[in-house]
């Protein structure tokens, strides 16, 4: 079991199996993450329409769907007849904010 979003920004598809096998907490580090669902992309499109925050953009294109976020980016995709989502956090600010 693992967290319902990552860094509270990207939020993650609940019925998603993790194939990295990796903790939730490697994401908060800018690992990206990736899920796999035997749901198709429209319903965890829809999930993550209801679901990702407002701030977040949904952008669509031939291969899948990218929601752009201040946190990170959410993509899902069709691959071997399943959905995958890849999670891939902001790169945390090195600067410190100066």
């Amino acid at each position: 079991a693992f967290a319902a979003s990552i860094n509270r920004k990207l939020p993650m598809y609940p019925d998603g199996h993790n194939m990295n096998d990796m903790p939730a907490s490697a994401v908060a580090m800018a690992v990206p993450m990736v899920l796999e669902t035997n749901d198709s992309v429209q319903k965890v499109d829809a999930w993550y329409g209801e679901n990702a925050p407002k701030s977040c953009a949904r952008t669509t294109a031939s291969d899948g769907i990218k929601y752009a976020c201040p946190g990170g980016s959410i993509m899902i995709y069709p691959h071997g007849g399943k959905t995958q989502i890849a999670l891939v956090p902001a790169m945390p600010s090195i600067m410190g904010g100066r």
